[in-house]
Protein backbone atom coordinates (compact mmCIF):
# COMPACT_ATOMS: atom_id res chain seq x y z
CA UNK A 1 0.00 0.00 0.00
CA UNK A 2 2.95 2.84 0.76
CA UNK A 3 4.46 1.61 -2.46
CA UNK A 4 1.28 2.74 -3.79
CA UNK A 5 1.09 5.66 -2.26
CA UNK A 6 4.48 6.71 -3.12
CA UNK A 7 4.16 5.60 -7.04
CA UNK A 8 1.15 8.13 -7.01
CA UNK A 9 3.24 10.77 -5.58
CA UNK A 10 5.98 10.47 -7.95
CA UNK A 11 3.11 10.76 -10.74
CA UNK A 12 1.91 13.35 -9.59
CA UNK A 13 4.90 15.30 -9.89
CA UNK A 14 4.96 14.35 -13.66
CA UNK A 15 1.92 15.39 -14.15
CA UNK A 16 3.00 19.00 -12.60
CA UNK A 17 5.72 19.06 -14.60
CA UNK A 18 3.92 18.34 -17.96
CA UNK A 19 1.29 21.34 -16.64
CA UNK A 20 4.09 23.81 -15.82
CA UNK A 21 5.98 23.12 -19.10
CA UNK A 22 2.94 23.62 -21.04
CA UNK A 23 1.90 26.86 -19.61
CA UNK A 24 5.30 28.27 -19.40
CA UNK A 25 5.28 28.48 -23.04
CA UNK A 26 1.67 28.76 -23.98
CA UNK A 27 2.65 29.84 -27.92
CA UNK A 28 5.57 28.39 -30.11
CA UNK A 29 8.95 30.70 -28.99
CA UNK A 30 7.37 32.49 -25.94
CA UNK A 31 10.22 34.25 -24.34
CA UNK A 32 12.34 32.79 -26.77
CA UNK A 33 12.21 29.36 -25.21
CA UNK A 34 11.88 26.47 -27.09
CA UNK A 35 11.83 23.00 -26.38
CA UNK A 36 12.05 19.14 -27.97
CA UNK A 37 8.42 19.47 -28.37
CA UNK A 38 8.91 22.59 -30.55
CA UNK A 39 10.42 20.64 -33.01
CA UNK A 40 7.75 18.52 -33.53
CA UNK A 41 5.32 21.22 -33.44
CA UNK A 42 7.30 23.58 -35.93
CA UNK A 43 7.27 20.20 -38.15
CA UNK A 44 4.01 19.60 -38.07
CA UNK A 45 3.71 23.34 -39.48
CA UNK A 46 5.76 22.75 -42.15
CA UNK A 47 3.38 19.04 -43.18
CA UNK A 48 0.76 21.34 -43.26
CA UNK A 49 1.75 24.34 -45.07
CA UNK A 50 3.60 21.42 -47.64
CA UNK A 51 6.41 21.98 -46.88
CA UNK A 52 7.57 19.00 -44.91
CA UNK A 53 11.08 18.22 -46.94
CA UNK A 54 12.21 21.72 -45.40
CA UNK A 55 12.02 20.10 -42.06
CA UNK A 56 14.48 17.59 -42.87
CA UNK A 57 16.72 20.80 -44.36
CA UNK A 58 19.49 21.60 -41.50
CA UNK A 59 19.87 24.88 -42.57
CA UNK A 60 15.99 25.55 -42.86
CA UNK A 61 15.27 24.31 -39.41
CA UNK A 62 17.88 26.19 -37.97
CA UNK A 63 16.65 29.44 -39.62
CA UNK A 64 12.95 28.71 -38.52
CA UNK A 65 14.14 28.72 -35.45
CA UNK A 66 16.58 31.40 -34.75
CA UNK A 67 13.97 33.65 -36.03
CA UNK A 68 11.72 32.27 -32.89
CA UNK A 69 14.75 32.31 -29.99
CA UNK A 70 17.36 35.25 -31.18
CA UNK A 71 19.46 32.53 -30.75
CA UNK A 72 22.13 30.21 -32.49
CA UNK A 73 21.34 26.98 -31.02
CA UNK A 74 18.69 25.05 -32.69
CA UNK A 75 17.81 21.39 -32.78
CA UNK A 76 17.57 19.66 -36.77
CA UNK A 77 15.23 17.37 -37.55
CA UNK A 78 16.12 13.72 -38.19
CA UNK A 79 13.04 11.79 -37.79
CA UNK A 80 12.00 9.29 -40.45
CA UNK A 81 9.05 10.55 -43.25
CA UNK A 82 6.65 8.32 -40.77
CA UNK A 83 7.08 10.59 -38.02
CA UNK A 84 6.34 13.74 -39.86
CA UNK A 85 2.71 12.71 -40.36
CA UNK A 86 2.73 11.47 -36.59
CA UNK A 87 3.63 15.65 -35.57
CA UNK A 88 1.53 16.97 -38.10
CA UNK A 89 -1.82 17.19 -36.62
CA UNK A 90 0.40 19.10 -33.55
CA UNK A 91 -0.32 22.65 -34.93
CA UNK A 92 -4.35 22.20 -35.17
CA UNK A 93 -3.99 23.10 -31.25
CA UNK A 94 -2.46 26.03 -29.64
CA UNK A 95 1.17 24.89 -28.63
CA UNK A 96 0.58 24.80 -24.96
CA UNK A 97 -2.49 22.54 -25.38
CA UNK A 98 -0.60 20.37 -28.13
CA UNK A 99 2.14 20.07 -25.51
CA UNK A 100 -0.19 18.67 -22.47
CA UNK A 101 -2.20 16.58 -24.79
CA UNK A 102 0.66 14.82 -26.45
CA UNK A 103 3.31 14.31 -23.39
CA UNK A 104 0.22 13.49 -21.23
CA UNK A 105 -1.37 11.12 -23.13
CA UNK A 106 2.04 9.24 -24.16
CA UNK A 107 3.34 8.94 -20.46
CA UNK A 108 -0.54 7.72 -19.66
CA UNK A 109 0.14 4.61 -21.87
CA UNK A 110 3.77 3.97 -20.96
CA UNK A 111 3.18 4.29 -17.20
CA UNK A 112 -0.14 1.53 -17.68
CA UNK A 113 1.93 -0.58 -19.91
CA UNK A 114 5.08 -0.40 -17.46
CA UNK A 115 3.21 -1.40 -14.43
CA UNK A 116 1.87 -3.90 -16.67
CA UNK A 117 5.39 -6.06 -16.72
CA UNK A 118 6.58 -4.44 -13.40
CA UNK A 119 3.69 -5.93 -10.87
CA UNK A 120 4.60 -5.33 -7.65
CA UNK A 121 8.16 -3.88 -8.42
CA UNK A 122 6.16 -0.63 -10.18
CA UNK A 123 7.32 1.49 -7.39
CA UNK A 124 11.45 0.24 -7.98
CA UNK A 125 11.01 0.89 -11.29
CA UNK A 126 9.54 3.97 -11.16
CA UNK A 127 12.18 5.28 -8.82
CA UNK A 128 14.60 4.20 -10.78
CA UNK A 129 13.94 5.63 -14.08
CA UNK A 130 12.72 8.81 -12.42
CA UNK A 131 14.80 11.08 -13.95
CA UNK A 132 14.71 10.29 -17.77
CA UNK A 133 10.91 10.28 -17.11
CA UNK A 134 10.85 13.67 -15.64
CA UNK A 135 13.23 14.59 -18.43
CA UNK A 136 10.70 13.79 -21.39
CA UNK A 137 7.81 15.41 -19.19
CA UNK A 138 9.85 18.44 -18.59
CA UNK A 139 11.02 18.77 -23.05
CA UNK A 140 8.03 17.56 -24.35
CA UNK A 141 10.22 14.26 -26.10
CA UNK A 142 8.94 10.94 -27.90
CA UNK A 143 10.71 8.64 -25.49
CA UNK A 144 7.40 7.86 -23.58
CA UNK A 145 5.96 6.95 -26.76
CA UNK A 146 8.73 4.69 -27.97
CA UNK A 147 9.03 3.05 -24.61
CA UNK A 148 5.12 2.15 -24.74
CA UNK A 149 5.28 0.62 -27.79
CA UNK A 150 8.58 -1.38 -27.01
CA UNK A 151 6.74 -2.25 -23.37
CA UNK A 152 3.43 -3.23 -25.52
CA UNK A 153 5.87 -5.47 -27.81
CA UNK A 154 6.81 -6.80 -24.15
CA UNK A 155 3.58 -7.73 -22.62
CA UNK A 156 2.24 -8.97 -26.07
CA UNK A 157 5.50 -11.22 -26.64
CA UNK A 158 4.82 -12.17 -23.30
CA UNK A 159 1.33 -13.74 -23.66
CA UNK A 160 2.53 -15.22 -26.94
CA UNK A 161 0.55 -13.02 -29.57
CA UNK A 162 1.45 -12.56 -32.84
CA UNK A 163 0.15 -9.13 -32.18
CA UNK A 164 3.71 -8.50 -31.16
CA UNK A 165 4.77 -6.70 -34.51
CA UNK A 166 2.29 -4.30 -34.35
CA UNK A 167 4.00 -2.01 -31.99
CA UNK A 168 7.10 -3.42 -33.18
CA UNK A 169 6.51 -2.07 -36.35
CA UNK A 170 4.97 1.57 -35.60
CA UNK A 171 8.85 1.71 -33.78
CA UNK A 172 9.41 2.54 -37.76
CA UNK A 173 9.25 5.91 -36.28
CA UNK A 174 12.55 5.76 -34.60
CA UNK A 175 13.84 2.17 -35.77
CA UNK A 176 17.21 2.04 -34.06
CA UNK A 177 15.75 1.44 -31.03
CA UNK A 178 13.79 -1.88 -32.17
CA UNK A 179 16.63 -3.23 -33.27
CA UNK A 180 17.54 -5.45 -29.71
CA UNK A 181 13.68 -6.90 -29.37
CA UNK A 182 14.23 -6.69 -33.32
CA UNK A 183 16.32 -9.79 -32.91
CA UNK A 184 15.12 -11.38 -30.80
CA UNK A 185 11.67 -12.04 -32.33
CA UNK A 186 14.06 -12.95 -35.24
CA UNK A 187 16.27 -15.87 -33.14
CA UNK A 188 12.64 -16.89 -31.75
CA UNK A 189 11.54 -17.32 -34.98
CA UNK A 190 8.71 -15.51 -34.70
CA UNK A 191 7.76 -15.07 -38.46
CA UNK A 192 4.46 -13.99 -37.93
CA UNK A 193 5.29 -11.03 -35.71
CA UNK A 194 8.10 -10.13 -38.05
CA UNK A 195 5.79 -9.76 -40.89
CA UNK A 196 3.17 -8.40 -39.11
CA UNK A 197 5.76 -5.72 -38.04
CA UNK A 198 7.53 -5.33 -41.73
CA UNK A 199 3.67 -4.53 -42.98
CA UNK A 200 3.13 -2.01 -40.67
CA UNK A 201 6.10 -0.60 -41.29
CA UNK A 202 6.06 -0.52 -45.74
CA UNK A 203 2.49 0.17 -44.86
CA UNK A 204 3.50 3.74 -43.29
CA UNK A 205 6.02 4.13 -45.67
CA UNK A 206 3.77 4.06 -48.35
CA UNK A 207 1.10 6.81 -46.78
CA UNK A 208 4.13 8.83 -45.74
CA UNK A 209 5.23 8.68 -49.53
CA UNK A 210 1.50 9.46 -50.76
CA UNK A 211 0.84 12.30 -48.44
CA UNK A 212 4.20 13.83 -48.12
CA UNK A 213 5.94 13.01 -51.83
CA UNK A 214 8.29 10.60 -52.86
CA UNK A 215 11.02 13.74 -52.59
CA UNK A 216 10.60 13.38 -48.83
CA UNK A 217 13.25 10.39 -48.49
CA UNK A 218 15.58 11.94 -50.55
CA UNK A 219 15.75 15.17 -48.11
CA UNK A 220 14.96 12.86 -44.95
CA UNK A 221 18.21 10.66 -46.59
CA UNK A 222 20.27 14.63 -46.72
CA UNK A 223 19.06 15.46 -43.00
CA UNK A 224 20.55 11.71 -41.89
CA UNK A 225 23.61 12.66 -43.44
CA UNK A 226 23.72 15.82 -41.68
CA UNK A 227 23.25 14.63 -38.17
CA UNK A 228 25.87 12.16 -38.77
CA UNK A 229 28.68 14.40 -40.16
CA UNK A 230 27.64 16.58 -36.69
CA UNK A 231 28.34 14.08 -34.63
CA UNK A 232 32.21 14.03 -35.17
CA UNK A 233 31.73 18.11 -34.95
CA UNK A 234 30.75 18.83 -31.82
CA UNK A 235 27.39 20.13 -32.42
CA UNK A 236 25.36 17.75 -29.87
CA UNK A 237 25.53 17.85 -26.47
CA UNK A 238 27.48 14.59 -25.48
CA UNK A 239 26.77 14.90 -21.97
CA UNK A 240 23.29 14.17 -22.02
CA UNK A 241 24.00 10.82 -24.11
CA UNK A 242 24.65 7.79 -22.56
CA UNK A 243 26.60 5.32 -25.44
CA UNK A 244 29.94 4.68 -25.78
CA UNK A 245 30.72 6.90 -28.67
CA UNK A 246 29.69 10.09 -26.57
CA UNK A 247 31.63 8.71 -23.77
CA UNK A 248 35.06 8.24 -25.45
CA UNK A 249 34.33 11.14 -27.73
CA UNK A 250 34.21 13.26 -25.15
CA UNK A 251 37.18 12.21 -23.52
CA UNK A 252 38.94 13.57 -26.71
CA UNK A 253 38.87 10.06 -28.88
CA UNK A 254 38.72 10.77 -32.64
CA UNK A 255 35.66 10.05 -34.20
CA UNK A 256 36.88 7.54 -36.18
CA UNK A 257 38.11 5.13 -33.10
CA UNK A 258 35.18 6.04 -31.01
CA UNK A 259 32.51 5.00 -33.48
CA UNK A 260 34.41 1.57 -34.20
CA UNK A 261 34.19 0.83 -30.74
CA UNK A 262 30.41 2.03 -30.73
CA UNK A 263 30.04 -0.96 -33.56
CA UNK A 264 32.12 -3.53 -31.44
CA UNK A 265 30.14 -2.36 -28.73
CA UNK A 266 26.89 -3.14 -30.17
CA UNK A 267 27.30 -6.30 -32.22
CA UNK A 268 28.37 -7.58 -28.71
CA UNK A 269 25.04 -6.52 -27.47
CA UNK A 270 22.99 -8.05 -30.43
CA UNK A 271 25.48 -11.80 -29.32
CA UNK A 272 24.63 -11.34 -25.75
CA UNK A 273 20.86 -11.72 -26.97
CA UNK A 274 21.59 -14.75 -28.86
CA UNK A 275 23.38 -16.20 -26.16
CA UNK A 276 21.14 -15.57 -23.16
CA UNK A 277 18.19 -17.47 -25.90
CA UNK A 278 20.59 -20.19 -26.44
CA UNK A 279 20.94 -20.61 -22.56
CA UNK A 280 17.16 -21.08 -22.34
CA UNK A 281 17.18 -18.32 -19.94
CA UNK A 282 13.72 -16.80 -18.44
CA UNK A 283 11.91 -15.05 -21.38
CA UNK A 284 11.54 -12.04 -18.94
CA UNK A 285 15.46 -12.07 -19.05
CA UNK A 286 15.61 -12.49 -22.66
CA UNK A 287 13.58 -9.77 -22.99
CA UNK A 288 15.20 -7.67 -20.63
CA UNK A 289 18.86 -8.30 -22.38
CA UNK A 290 16.97 -7.49 -26.22
CA UNK A 291 15.61 -3.86 -24.29
CA UNK A 292 19.54 -3.06 -22.91
CA UNK A 293 20.88 -4.01 -25.94
CA UNK A 294 18.63 -1.95 -28.11
CA UNK A 295 20.24 0.88 -25.86
CA UNK A 296 23.65 0.04 -26.34
CA UNK A 297 23.47 0.15 -30.82
CA UNK A 298 23.26 3.89 -31.51
CA UNK A 299 25.74 6.27 -30.82
CA UNK A 300 23.14 8.93 -30.82
CA UNK A 301 21.58 7.79 -27.86
CA UNK A 302 19.76 10.79 -25.43
CA UNK A 303 19.08 10.55 -21.62
CA UNK A 304 15.60 10.94 -22.98
CA UNK A 305 15.82 7.52 -24.19
CA UNK A 306 17.20 6.09 -21.46
CA UNK A 307 13.31 5.20 -21.03
CA UNK A 308 14.14 1.77 -22.85
CA UNK A 309 16.71 1.02 -20.06
CA UNK A 310 13.29 1.49 -17.49
CA UNK A 311 11.32 -1.25 -19.44
CA UNK A 312 13.90 -3.59 -19.37
CA UNK A 313 14.56 -2.72 -15.61
CA UNK A 314 10.53 -3.57 -15.08
CA UNK A 315 11.17 -6.92 -16.36
CA UNK A 316 13.98 -8.23 -14.18
CA UNK A 317 13.17 -5.86 -11.15
CA UNK A 318 11.49 -8.75 -9.33
CA UNK A 319 14.70 -11.21 -9.48
CA UNK A 320 16.92 -8.14 -8.58
CA UNK A 321 15.26 -7.11 -5.72
CA UNK A 322 15.32 -10.89 -3.95
CA UNK A 323 18.97 -11.32 -4.63
CA UNK A 324 20.13 -7.95 -3.04
CA UNK A 325 20.63 -5.95 0.13
CA UNK A 326 19.52 -2.48 1.10
CA UNK A 327 23.21 -0.93 0.41
CA UNK A 328 23.54 -2.59 -3.26
CA UNK A 329 20.04 -1.67 -3.77
CA UNK A 330 20.92 2.03 -3.17
CA UNK A 331 23.84 2.09 -5.17
CA UNK A 332 21.86 0.25 -8.22
CA UNK A 333 19.84 3.18 -7.38
CA UNK A 334 22.49 5.78 -7.58
CA UNK A 335 24.02 4.29 -10.83
CA UNK A 336 20.48 4.98 -12.56
CA UNK A 337 19.99 8.11 -11.54
CA UNK A 338 23.65 9.59 -12.73
CA UNK A 339 23.13 7.34 -16.01
CA UNK A 340 19.33 8.60 -16.76
CA UNK A 341 19.89 12.41 -15.06
CA UNK A 342 23.81 13.24 -15.91
CA UNK A 343 22.72 15.47 -18.10
CA UNK A 344 19.77 17.11 -16.32
CA UNK A 345 21.94 17.73 -12.98
CA UNK A 346 24.27 20.04 -15.27
CA UNK A 347 21.01 21.83 -17.49
CA UNK A 348 19.87 22.64 -13.49
CA UNK A 349 23.44 23.60 -12.80
CA UNK A 350 22.84 26.01 -15.22
CA UNK A 351 19.15 27.51 -14.88
CA UNK A 352 19.13 31.68 -16.35
CA UNK A 353 21.78 31.57 -19.22
CA UNK A 354 21.14 31.60 -22.52
CA UNK A 355 20.63 28.28 -25.10
CA UNK A 356 23.55 29.48 -26.68
CA UNK A 357 25.80 29.48 -23.08
CA UNK A 358 24.36 26.18 -22.17
CA UNK A 359 25.09 24.35 -25.58
CA UNK A 360 28.35 25.69 -25.28
CA UNK A 361 28.91 24.51 -21.92
CA UNK A 362 27.17 21.29 -22.52
CA UNK A 363 30.00 20.53 -25.09
CA UNK A 364 32.86 20.48 -23.12
CA UNK A 365 31.92 18.10 -20.45
CA UNK A 366 32.60 14.23 -20.24
CA UNK A 367 29.71 11.85 -20.38
CA UNK A 368 29.81 9.82 -17.24
CA UNK A 369 26.08 9.23 -17.58
CA UNK A 370 27.87 6.37 -20.03
CA UNK A 371 30.22 5.51 -17.57
CA UNK A 372 27.20 4.90 -15.09
CA UNK A 373 25.18 2.99 -17.03
CA UNK A 374 27.60 0.60 -18.37
CA UNK A 375 28.53 -0.33 -14.38
CA UNK A 376 24.99 -0.09 -14.09
CA UNK A 377 24.94 -2.95 -16.34
CA UNK A 378 27.39 -5.08 -15.20
CA UNK A 379 26.25 -4.69 -12.06
CA UNK A 380 22.40 -6.35 -13.26
CA UNK A 381 23.97 -9.29 -14.64
CA UNK A 382 26.67 -10.48 -11.78
CA UNK A 383 23.56 -10.01 -9.08
CA UNK A 384 21.46 -11.94 -11.45
CA UNK A 385 23.89 -14.41 -11.97
CA UNK A 386 23.40 -15.36 -7.92
CA UNK A 387 21.07 -18.20 -6.74
CA UNK A 388 16.79 -16.99 -6.39
CA UNK A 389 16.75 -17.56 -2.49
CA UNK A 390 12.90 -18.29 -2.92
Amino acid sequence: MRNNVLAGVLIALFVLTIWQSATAVPTLGAHGILADFDAFYITGQLVLDGRAAEAHDVARMAAIQRELTGQQAFMPWTYPPQFDLLVAPLPLLPRGIAYALFTLSTLTLFLWLLARLAGPSFFAVLLAGALPIYINASIGQNAFLTGALIAGFLCLTLRGSRWAGLPLGLLVIKPHLGIGVGLHALLRARWAVLALAVAVAVALGLLATAVLGPQIWAAFGQGVDSARAALSADFYPFVRMTSLYALLYSLGVPAGVAIVAQGALALTACGAVAVTLRKGLPLRWTLATACFASTLISPYFYDYDMVLAVVGGALVAGDVLVRTQLSERILLLALSWVAGGWGLIHALGTMGQSLDERAQGLQALVSFGAVAYLILLGLLIWILRRKDPR
